[in-house]
């Protein structure tokens, strides 16, 4: 096809990828107005704007070549033609067989969350941050956040939530083979695994084992109680997310764009194998996967500062930007890989940056965003917990509306890295 046509089908595209999202009366900009500084799209609106230019391109690297450059109709068009001149192909999605995976060995036999105990209004923490009134809630869409009491701490939580699982499946705390901790806040000794161990005074040959992963910590964790459990090194195993942001992130200490968006939890699960449940209920684990895409490293980095302090850089738009379209391509992989359609899903426990990046996820998935349980809008970011607490919102709805609700589940995350993970859970 000549150049000119290929630029005439280009504009074509982005005009109507843009009127999309900013509405279909929207006045067209000047090919190079920048459309943010110039407020036409504000940063969410640019990422959604983006990516559906990826989806109906079939550009899937479209957002990562834009970094650094001005947002505008011309900075969309130069990569166009760019990846023309290259010669670059389409990216093209992995095949993988259409046919419903069967339940595994590793039953989720139950799960509980423990909250930090203050709900406090967006509205204060954009005072405390001294970020102006209102924009946690406009521009991030989190209503409040759940912030630990004085003597609430990332081991106080994940007991209070370990304790509470183990006693809704009536399981000893003796009879638990591993306690797998996760925690993105907690870099203290004794591990948070071995405090755990210790409080709920499991047996002296229970193993104690925390993982990484940041917000991708509890698929870490599932995954590898699911492989001891399949490798007959364990029948039970306990999974504790836990996060107390509000001690670490604190005014004055990072930017309220950042630090403003964090709150404290826990969840915690316990898994079993099948052939050791007292009953076949619950759900059963499927596959879980992982990567790492590293060309989003540089987006996010939190290290100490000399005085004390925490030194944060953070790329929203970028980090924004990557989280759609990694999460959109796992729940697609998920899909492929369990043969499970999306539509037919109970419901999606998957990371939550912002409630604004949820509805964005839900539009580019075309499921409907009441599949995605309310954590982030009421809780803000829980870091490795935002996963689980979603996990047991889906749970206990399913525990409510009877054997006819049971449906399969998906998960999806990240972690810095960018880290990235998927699975699936179906009715056992």
């Amino acid at each position: 096809m000549p150049l000119q046509e290929d630029e005439i089908r280009w504009r074509r595209l982005i005009e109507e990828c843009f009127r999309r999202e900013a509405g279909s009366q929207a006045a067209l900009p000047d090919a190079t107005q920048d459309l943010i500084e110039t407020g036409l799209l504000d940063s969410m609106g640019w990422v959604s704007f983006l990516r559906t230019l990826e989806s109906t391109s079939d550009r899937n690297d479209l957002g990562s070549q834009l970094t650094g450059r001005i947002p505008s109709f011309e900075s969309i068009l130069l990569v166009f033609r760019e990846a023309r001149a290259a010669g670059r192909p389409l990216a093209a999605a992995v095949p993988f067989p259409r046919q419903v995976a069967e339940p595994g060995p590793v039953l989720i036999a139950a799960s509980s969350v423990a909250l930090g105990s203050r709900i406090v209004a967006s509205e204060e923490v954009d005072k405390a941050f001294g970020m102006p009134h209102g924009k946690l809630r406009l521009r991030a869409g989190i209503e409040s956040v759940a912030y630990g009491a004085e003597k609430e701490n990332e081991f106080t939580l994940g007991t209070r939530a370990g304790q509470q699982a183990l006693q809704s499946a009536y399981c000893a705390p003796q009879e638990l083979d591993w306690i797998i901790a996760t925690s993105e806040t907690h870099h203290a000794y004794p591990s948070l695994s071995a405090q755990l161990h210790s409080q709920l005074l499991a047996r002296e040959t229970c193993g104690a084992l925390d993982v990484g992963g940041a917000c991708l910590g509890l698929l870490n964790g599932f995954a590898v109680a699911q492989a001891l459990i399949t490798a007959g090194k364990a029948r039970s195993v306990l999974v504790v997310t836990a996060d107390v942001h509000s001690h670490v992130f604190r005014p004055g200490l990072v930017a309220g764009e950042f630090g403003g968006l964090f709150g404290d939890g826990a969840s915690a699960f316990l898994l079993r194998s099948s052939s050791n449940s007292p009953a076949q209920v619950g759900y059963a684990a499927g596959e879980f996967f992982f990567g790492s895409a590293g060309q989003y490293m540089a987006a996010i980095s939190v290290t100490p500062a000399p005085a004390g302090g925490v030194d944060v850089y953070f790329d929203g738009e970028a980090l924004s930007r990557a989280a759609i379209t990694k999460l959109e391509k796992v729940v697609v992989d998920v899909e492929h890989r369990s043969g499970i359609a999306r539509s037919s899903v109970k419901g999606l426990a998957t990371h939550q940056p912002n409630p604004r990046l949820v509805t964005l996820l839900a539009k580019q998935l075309d499921i409907p965003e009441d599949k995605f349980p309310v954590v982030a809008r009421t809780f803000g970011n829980l870091g490795s917990s935002t996963c689980g607490v979603a996990l047991d919102s889906i749970l206990r709805d399913t525990g409510r509306g009877g054997e006819r609700a049971r449906a399969p589940i998906f998960l999806a995350s990240l972690g810095p890295g960018l880290l990235f993970g998927g699975g699936w859970l179906v009715p056992a």
